[in-house]
């Protein structure tokens, strides 16, 4: 891990600034939100290392792994004009229940079309069917579109039998649109754009 954070910072020049800069994300009715840094990272493993889910992330199962994965956010993706990303850990009650997503952030449009991002969630066992998903997933909408202008849709991906995720992002206004995704059966694509409700 600390060999890859000495490759990131040799690699940039002294006078670089990030391309993206994420404001913080303020509580929603039930939630809090810390950012995902070198000092927490570890929740992430607390939280889904025993996970038999299989929807959850395999990094996120291993420590060294998350390591690397953190690493890749904090000191790569705020540099990139095309991979831009930032996640949150959540919270209930000071208790992390899971980590929200945002990732594709790019300064460019891709064949002149519309600006995008992608966002994803998990949440531990014990804190699913309680409403948590959808509370954080709102909240991040509303972020999102405050705070990237340009921005003009959000995407999210999921495995075409992940029922409960399908029915957390049709039930906050998503649509289903695999045509201007990835040409593959292995992920459900769906969208929301800007001024949709």
């Amino acid at each position: 891990m600390q060999d890859k954070i000495a490759f990131y910072r040799s690699m940039r020049r002294k006078e670089a600034r990030p391309f993206f800069e994420f404001p913080p994300l303020p509580p929603s009715a039930r939630l809090r939100y810390l950012p995902l840094d070198y000092d927490n990272y570890q929740v992430l493993y607390e939280l889904f290392a025993e996970e038999d889910n299989p929807f959850i992330n395999l990094e996120f199962k291993e420590k060294e792994k998350i390591g690397i994965y953190v690493v890749d956010l904090r000191e790569f993706a705020k540099y990139s004009p095309k991979r831009g990303a930032f996640d949150w850990l959540i919270y209930w009650n000071d208790q992390p229940i899971g980590v929200l997503h945002l990732f594709d952030l790019s300064r460019e449009k891709t064949n002149e079309k519309f600006k995008r991002c992608t966002i994803g969630f998990s949440i531990g066992k014990d804190f699913r069917r309680q409403g948590f998903a959808f509370e954080a997933i709102a909240h991040q909408i509303q972020y999102v579109f405050e705070h990237f202008k340009d921005i003009e849709r959000i995407i999210a991906y999921t495995f075409p039998n992940n029922a409960a995720s399908i029915g957390v992002l049709k039930k906050l206004g998503f649509t289903s649109n695999s045509k201007d995704y990835l040409s593959t059966d292995r992920y459900s694509f769906f969208e929301k754009q800007r001024f949709n409700p």
